[in-house]
């Protein structure tokens, strides 16, 4: 079922829209730029002064982002950054990319995405696209997002429209960047799936759609654990090897 408002932003997002990005960090400031060398208007926010004054000034602080390829897009009003939310009140796109640190009990601390669904539900308008990034437990979109944005008397998949996208970021990797690796995307509906995948196309090479958010919530949750139980494992053999006399690195 699509509505008007799907099929007015299906083709702003194939234009040029404005994308807003929450969160300057790892996640968020790469992805700023890739869409704005795509050609959108991004407005990255973050509640950092130091990150927002630095983007402002074209200087990165990000391993991935050289300060040659951001600051000719700043100096040319395709990224920009500010500390209000308020600010994505006309955006396209809004991507929520805050983090999600453990705590003293080793869960995941959700309070960044409680706030960053709070103050998002407070603009929401009608013929918006919200995303969420940021690494949390299955289920995270449809109990902390949804309510909060149906509150405002909007519905899901026709008004407004609601997607949950893993960050797959690897900090560092020159071989594998932000365009290489493919993008996994749960939507709300159909019409939020399609959504979301086209503002993605936009930045990478393979956009993977999945059943709904709670499916791509667990995918990151099983690439996270696959990796650590990897790291796990390595661990071991590397402590078999040294006793043996063996190279770890010559065996793997």
């Amino acid at each position: 079922m699509t509505s008007p408002a799907a099929d007015a932003l299906k083709h702003r997002l194939a234009g040029t829209p404005t994308v807003g990005v929450i969160g300057l960090g790892y996640v968020g400031l790469p992805l700023a730029v890739a869409f704005a060398e795509s050609g959108a208007t991004v407005v990255g926010v973050d509640l950092d002064a130091g990150r927002v004054a630095s983007v402002r000034k074209g200087e990165s602080f990000i391993e991935d982002v050289p300060t040659e390829t951001l600051r000719p897009l700043v100096e040319a009003g395709r990224l920009g950054a500010t500390d209000g939310v308020a600010a994505l009140r006309d955006a396209d796109a809004i991507v929520i990319c805050v983090p999600t640190p453990l705590g003293k009990s080793k869960e995941p601390d959700i309070s960044f995405i409680v706030s960053a669904a709070d103050a998002v539900a407070g603009i929401l308008r009608r013929g918006q696209l919200v995303v969420l990034e940021s690494t949390t437990y299955p289920g995270t979109t449809q109990e902390i997002l949804l309510p909060r944005f149906e509150a405002r008397g909007l519905r899901a998949g026709l008004d407004f429209f609601l997607a949950f996208s893993p960050e797959r970021i690897d900090p560092g990797n020159r071989r594998f960047t932000l365009r290489d690796i493919p993008k996994v995307v749960g939507g709300l509906t159909p019409a939020c799936r399609e959504l979301a995948s086209a503002l993605y196309a936009r930045v990478t090479k393979e956009v993977v759609p999945v059943s709904g958010p709670q499916t791509a919530e667990m995918v990151k949750l099983f690439e996270n654990t696959f990796r650590s139980v990897n790291i796990a494992l390595v661990n071991e053999f590397a402590i078999m090897c040294r006793r043996l006399g063996i190279s770890v690195w010559e065996v793997i």
